[in-house]
């Protein structure tokens, strides 16, 4: 506050307001007359977006100011709908730029943004014409603004102008107002300064609606912005023989700083895509930048010629396609209470009854109210339940209505049961709704899974193909306490690969989990059933209720027979049933495959024998070199050599036999295993 006072004394403060307030008349021109037009229509979506629409009578040129706020100005670009109904004509829309405000004052002659002081402005409009007023005024061209300090240290501020009379230097201080004579200058300031201005809040934009036409006009604005998600809330009153009361009720925010009066609400049961799009922030390309050559000559390029844009279509036209395409998101009106309407993708409540809304409140708006069919049963969710099942209603949607995702909060003979949840529920689609605990009723699950067996094996061509049998059970325990009867529907994991072997039927699936059905038999005799599950057990009272549930897999396996050992091939034989060609196939495999075994073994063991008479008579040989020669040992070692050497002609004749004889099975082996499946 020093510096400001130091720099710009207080005796210059009146001839710069006087001088503002003078561009701001001059600026301010004919005035356009201002509309209001109430919001009339709000139709909200699941996808956090609500469509408002603004409807009013026009007279002549005006025009709609709406204060938006700047988070919400990307939303009203890409979906801002204009329509004057009655032969008028939408100008262009007129906003606040989101550009920063240094960039904004760039293009104005006058630098506004610093500072700015009464002497920094008429430094300047140097040369400009000025007319000051004061005890004398005095009209010239501004030659220079200069600044002095008294004796006592105050700044002083002095202007110089080029007059009719001549150069005159009058003190600031004894100026009670500046005039630009140029209207365009002060045109310019006024506009500098009015960008200042709208800038100055930064939480919300200004936007202009103009609608130009003759006489009075209907006219209509659409647009969607960001809005909380309406929500739906169920009160369900559980009857006699599974009819049941169903309430519903629609939850709504107005988060705005509107109130909203009689309004024509409906809700859109629906989930359209929704995204924001950087429309209100300005964009600009990196370009780079060249420098101006001094000398030589550069040969441009060849001008490919121009290319020709598609005409824009005219604003008319636009809006009425936008007009045709709005009232898709609402669809036509219905009773406020228990009816709706299809519209494309979703379903839509529409409330006939117009709603009123404060600023920043909440209210709730009853939307549906109709008798539903709701069987109750119990239920046990694997992993979900504890050592109880829940009771549960099966709620079948035959409203004709699209049942929005909500909370719901049951009613029986005893008052208040429990609440549950309910999912997004099409018409003629049900669900299980689990509200409390059954304490009738106990559960314990046991599982286990078995060593995998091979099930199967075919010879396919060369190969052996092996299926392998995996099996996992299930043992759920149910413990009956009372003698109330009830259907008991058991939810386990279905598991990735495996299909239910037992018991039978099939069970019904529910997303991951396989539905079972237990009959529980109360003390009137009767077997409780239900339309959705089968029943695949009946608990009476006293017995053992064991629910086995049997998944099995199968996995196939494929390997060269050539490369599958003997002894699985016997396996294989003994334990599994093959048909009566791939038995004997794989029966004179084996018998080859042991008989090459054994030539193995023989070849082997002959190899064997004659190494052992190489290291003998590696031994025997080294000790002959340190016996005389006339030593008797010395000829036992001799004769022991010598019929070594025998021996050894007759292995390697023997081992070459056994070689040809191994070969010839390995080649009988090998042409078998060839000419399969041939």
């Amino acid at each position: 506050m020093t510096q400001r006072t130091e720099r710009f004394p207080k005796a210059l403060l009146a001839p710069l307001l006087a001088l503002v307030a003078g561009l701001a008349a001059a600026q301010a021109g004919p005035d356009v007359a201002s509309v209001d037009l109430p919001v009339t229509r709000l139709v909200l979506f699941t996808s956090g977006v609500g469509y408002f629409e603004r409807e009013g009578v026009v007279s002549g040129e005006q025009e709609l100011v709406l204060s938006v706020p700047r988070a919400e100005m990307d939303d009203l670009l890409q979906s801002l709908v204009l329509q004057d109904l009655d032969g008028g004509r939408v100008t262009p829309v007129r906003y606040t730029s989101q550009a920063p405000l240094g960039r904004l004052l760039e293009g104005y002659s006058l630098d506004l943004r610093g500072d700015v002081t009464l002497p920094s402005l008429l430094a300047q409009a140097r040369g400009e014409q000025v007319v000051l007023e004061g005890a004398t005024p005095l009209t010239g061209a501004l030659l220079g603004v200069e600044e002095q300090r008294t004796a006592e240290g105050e700044p002083r501020a002095f202007v110089t102008l080029a007059t009719a009379e001549g150069v005159r230097r009058v003190p600031l201080a004894e100026v009670s107002a500046v005039r630009f004579a140029d209207p365009a200058l002060n045109a310019e300031l006024a506009a500098a300064l009015a960008t200042i201005a709208a800038h100055r809040d930064a939480h919300s934009a200004t936007v202009r609606l103009r609608f130009e036409g003759e006489g009075e006009r209907r006219v209509r604005v659409g647009y969607v912005r960001e809005m909380p998600v309406w929500k739906s809330s169920y009160r369900l009153v559980l009857g006699e023989a599974g009819a049941a009361t169903l309430q519903g009720w629609a939850i709504v925010d107005n988060p705005t700083d509107e109130e909203l009066v009689d309004v024509q609400l409906s809700f859109v049961a629906g989930q359209p895509v929704s995204f924001v799009t950087s429309l209100y922030e300005p964009v600009w390309a990196q370009r780079p930048r060249v420098a101006t050559e001094a000398t030589g000559g550069v040969v441009p390029d060849l001008d490919p010629g121009r290319f020709l844009a598609a005409p824009a279509p005219a604003m008319e036209a636009t809006m009425d396609a936008a007009a045709r395409a709005a009232p898709q998101l609402s669809g036509a009106g219905v009773a406020a209470q228990a009816q709706g309407a299809t519209t494309g993708v979703s379903f839509a409540y529409h409330v006939t009854d117009p709603v009123t809304i404060g600023r920043h409140e909440s209210t709730l708006v009853p939307i549906v109210v109709t008798e539903v069919e709701a069987r109750s049963l119990s239920l046990y969710q694997a992993g979900t339940s504890t050592t109880h099942p829940f009771h549960a209603v099966r709620l079948v949607n035959d409203t004709g209505l699209h049942l929005a995702a909500g909370t719901v909060t049951l009613f029986d003979a005893g008052g208040f049961a429990g609440n549950a949840r309910l999912p997004d529920l099409l018409p003629g689609d049900d669900r299980l709704l689990a509200y409390a605990l059954d304490l009738g009723l106990g559960v314990s699950v046991e599982g286990e899974s078995e060593p995998t067996r091979v099930a199967a094996v075919a010879l396919r061509g060369a190969t052996l193909e092996t299926t392998l049998l995996s099996r996992l059970v299930t043992r759920v325990n149910v413990a009956v306490h009372g003698d109330e009867g009830r259907f008991l529907v058991v939810e386990l994991p279905a598991q990735g690969g495996y299909q239910v072997a037992a018991p039978a039927p099939r069970p019904p699936a529910a997303g991951e989990r396989l539905r079972f059905g237990v009959a529980v038999v109360g003390a009137d005799g009767a077997v409780p059933d239900d339309p959705d599950v089968p029943t695949h057990l009946v608990c009476r009272p006293g017995g053992a209720c064991v629910l086995e549930v049997v998944l099995e897999r199968l996995d196939s396996r494929s390997v060269a027979v050539a490369n599958v050992a003997a002894s699985d091939l016997a396996f294989y034989l003994e334990n599994v049933e093959l048909s009566a060609q791939d038995r004997a196939t794989l029966e004179r495999v084996v018998a080859l495959q042991r008989e090459l075994a054994e030539a193995e073994r023989a070849v082997e063991a002959t190899q064997a024998r004659i190494d052992a008479i190489f290291r003998e008579q590696e031994r025997v040989r080294a000790n002959l070199a340190t016996l005389p020669r006339d030593s008797d040992l010395y000829r036992r070692y001799v004769a022991d050599l010598d019929a070594q050497e025998d021996e050894l002609v007759a292995l390697r004749a023997e081992l070459e036999e056994r070689r040809a004889a191994h070969d010839e099975l390995r080649r009988r082996l090998d042409e078998l295993v060839a000419g399969i499946g041939r």
